[in-house]
């Protein structure tokens, strides 16, 4: 294969693949990069209408704020309560002229309205010719300022559109007269300088008889959005919407607001200048694809030159391969200094073409190696069967051993040869014989001191059982018997402890009781002195409500010599005046309060004090009576101890005599065990074949030693002998419990 028979050339593919891959990241990242372009480029437009909203709501907030100043600047005006009362129109409107006209019209306020309790409309200032109606049905503010006599603003539909007012109440001792209506309508003459002002166009839609009607427009008085739309935000969902107003970009925001009362009303249409931003939008579009497209054509002309080069190299080197594999190890091979992945491929293919000669050295030597083999073969052949026979021999010598070894031979021995590599085994067979032998022997030999000293422990085992068990009777006695009294004696102890305990205890709630009457005592104390503090507390209030009262004659005296304007003075100087009367009169009544409480403190703070000393008294008492029980339950303790020390050391003594009686029970058993083991040791021993003429004799001595082992099981137990404290310790029993606890004297005690 050459490289010209090649059909797809692999540069081909590489420059293919290369340029789609260079195209699908330039247009994944221009996409990408065009999305956050556009996400910011919305996200600035949001933010923008959302300050321009922002700025409308301020200055509403602003227009509302100047209108509850205003009214309640018109409300406080001396004299306007009194023409409220004689519905006197033309001096309420020149009252309006003359101070509060420029003030209005500084603050963009354009509705003024004066109306009494009931809502009649007594002069309309923007509108004199109109008024003798009743609006308290239709306007909420109004009629919450009357309810409440307090000030109430917000959007609420007027007398010929929807709008901004601020009601304040005219009140005369308290009581609203009327009120003062400031506001103005959300019409163009308030929108048109805060559109201009924010370059923006704004839409007011209200709520009319069921349908969105436009009430004002800086857009030629035309809504912004279509119908549907402005519906959308009256239903509260977020309408954006991009169009273009007179040839700007303008993106359109729609949201709802609400009345007074909380009900949603109308839509506010926003429209914000988004030409600048989207023209930006269009320049970084435009600027992204031309980079995009000039990225790919150098992309593509630098894979076409890589490829072609990388092209060249492979095919020279698949020329090269082609002529290996046709089995031409002279060919020369290119590239190998290459640094690249085509010079590893030649360097990788130079190692193929030294494999190869190495191959034909290797299978030359490899005959002369086969040939060699062969004749080893043969002389390993015959060593084989020359040691097959030698270990025949050995063998079979070795099974004739064993055989008369398994019958209890132990006189047999090996004596003919084997061949060189076999004696020592014939040699270590015939030493293992004579060793087992001797060992056998010296079995038996130990088998019968085993027997002798088997009947001695045999003996003495039963003296000392006979003993161990009295020793044990007589002590299990004494321990049953001092149990007893150290359970009397306890109970003793235990009742003069809860008698100790319970004198504690009331000795406790004693002093709790004397100390919580001491607390009572200097809390009734502390009450008192606080009732003498009120009362000073209530002189200086008592003292302030009379300075009160003289300064607000003052301030009366003040305003009458100011004439119309202290009018309103006088009436704030009466109702202090007033206010400062009633707080004396009920200071005086709660420092005579103070007084009687305070005797019947001091009465309180006597009887305290008497419970106090007789709960001294009974405490004393009681430290008496928990001395003597503390004696008692101290004698108590200390012989409940010392009874159970010796208790203690009977009960360990008794526990150590019944081992020691097991162990001689123990003791006598592995004796008789061991004989029988030793004459079953002989009768095996006397299967064997030592040569030392003691068959006979080995199963003599099997016989004794079963029948030492029978009359070692067989030995009878021996009865108890009667405790010699038995009748001691039941009188001392007696003695201690009162009545006849002492039964253990007459247990009959089993045998070990």
């Amino acid at each position: 294969m050459t490289a010209e028979t090649v059909r797809k050339p692999l540069w081909i593919k590489i420059t293919g693949y290369g340029f789609a891959a260079v195209l699908f990241a330039s247009a994944a990242i221009g996409g990408l990069a065009w999305y956050r372009q556009a996400d910011m480029n919305d996200k600035a437009l949001q933010s923008k209408a959302d300050s321009d909203l922002n700025v409308i709501q301020t200055d509403m907030a602003a227009i509302q704020r100047s209108a509850s100043a205003l009214a309640l600047a018109f409300a406080g005006e001396p004299d306007i309560a009194g023409y409220i009362g004689t519905n006197d129109r033309q001096r309420l409107l020149e009252k309006f002229s003359t101070n509060i006209k420029s003030v209005a019209q500084i603050g963009g306020l354009q509705n003024i309205t004066i109306a009494d309790a009931k809502g009649n409309v007594i002069a309309r200032a923007h509108a004199p010719d109109k008024f003798g109606d009743n609006y308290l049905a239709r306007r909420k503010t109004v009629a919450s300022t009357v309810s409440t006599g307090k000030v109430a603003a917000g959007i609420e539909p007027g007398r010929t559109g929807i709008g901004i007012y601020a009601v304040a109440p005219v009140l005369v001792n308290g009581n609203v007269v009327g009120v003062v209506d400031v506001g103005t309508e959300l019409s163009n003459a308030y929108f048109t300088p805060l559109a201009e002002r924010l370059g923006a166009e704004i839409s007011v839609n209200v709520l009319s008889e069921g349908k969105l009607v436009n009430q004002s427009s800086t857009e030629n008085g035309k809504a912004l959005l279509p119908p549907e739309q402005i519906q959308a935000a009256f239903d509260g969902k977020p309408v954006f919407e991009t169009t273009v107003l007179e040839g700007r970009d303008m993106l359109i925001k729609a949201v709802p607001f609400s009345s007074f009362t909380g009900e949603t009303i109308g839509v506010f249409e926003i429209g914000t200048d988004a030409t600048a931003i989207t023209a930006e939008a269009r320049t970084a579009l435009w600027t992204m694809l031309g980079v995009t497209v000039l990225t790919s054509i150098i992309a593509l002309t630098a894979f076409l030159l890589f490829a072609r080069s990388l092209g060249n190299a492979i095919g020279r080197l698949t020329g090269t391969m082609s002529r290996l594999a046709a089995g031409d190890l002279s060919a020369k091979i290119e590239g190998e200094d290459r640094p690249d992945e085509t010079g590893a491929m030649a360097r990788a293919v130079q190692v193929f073409k030294d494999n190869a000669l190495k191959t034909k050295e290797l299978e030359r030597q490899a005959d002369e190696q086969r040939n060699m083999t062969e004749e080893q073969r043969r002389q390993n052949a015959e060593e084989q069967r020359v040691r097959a026979e030698a270990m025949a021999e050995a063998t079979n010598g070795l099974a004739t051993g064993l055989k008369h070894l398994s019958s209890g031979d132990l006189t047999f021995q090996l004596t003919r040869p084997f061949a060189a590599d076999f004696e020592s085994l014939r040699a270590d067979f015939n030493a293992t014989v004579e060793q087992l032998r001797g060992t056998l022997g010296s079995v038996s030999e130990a088998a019968s001191s085993i027997d002798s000293g088997s009947r001695e422990v045999s003996n003495s085992a039963d003296d000392l059982s006979k003993r161990t068990e009295q020793q044990a009777a007589a002590l299990e006695e004494t321990a049953a018997a001092l149990d007893q009294i150290t359970v009397n004696v306890g109970n003793s102890s235990k009742r003069a402890e809860e008698a100790r305990t319970v004198a504690i205890q009331a000795n406790e709630s004693a002093r709790q009781s004397g100390a919580v009457v001491a607390n009572a005592v200097h809390a009734m104390g502390r009450i008192e002195e606080s009732s003498g503090q009120i009362s000073n507390i209530i002189g200086v209030i008592d003292d302030i409500a009379f300075q009160t009262n003289l300064l607000a004659l003052n301030a009366g005296v003040e305003a009458a010599r100011a004439g119309e304007a202290g009018k309103g003075f006088a009436v704030v100087a009466q109702e202090v005046r007033e206010l400062a009367q009633r707080s004396a009169k009920a200071a005086k009544e709660i420092k005579d309060l103070i007084g009687k409480s305070s005797g019947e403190v001091s009465a309180g703070v006597k009887l305290v004090k008497d419970t106090g000393e007789a709960l001294r008294s009974i405490e004393a008492h009681i430290v008496t009576i928990n001395q003597h029980m503390d004696s008692i339950a101290t004698s108590s303790r200390e012989q409940s101890v010392g009874l159970a020390e010796v208790n203690t050391a009977v009960n360990q003594m008794d526990q150590v005599t019944q081992q020691n009686a097991a162990m001689v029970e123990e003791a006598n058993a592995a004796g008789a065990t061991l004989a029988a083991e030793a004459g079953r040791l002989r009768e095996l021993i006397s299967q064997f074949q030592l040569g030392q003429g003691s068959v006979s004799n080995a199963t003599t001595q099997a016989s004794a030693l079963h029948n030492t082992a029978s009359v070692m099981v067989a030995s009878h137990r021996s009865t108890p002998a009667a405790s010699p404290v038995r009748g001691m310790v039941g009188k001392i029993a007696k003695a201690f419990a009162g009545r006849g606890n002492a039964a253990a004297a007459t247990d009959s005690w089993e045998e070990f």
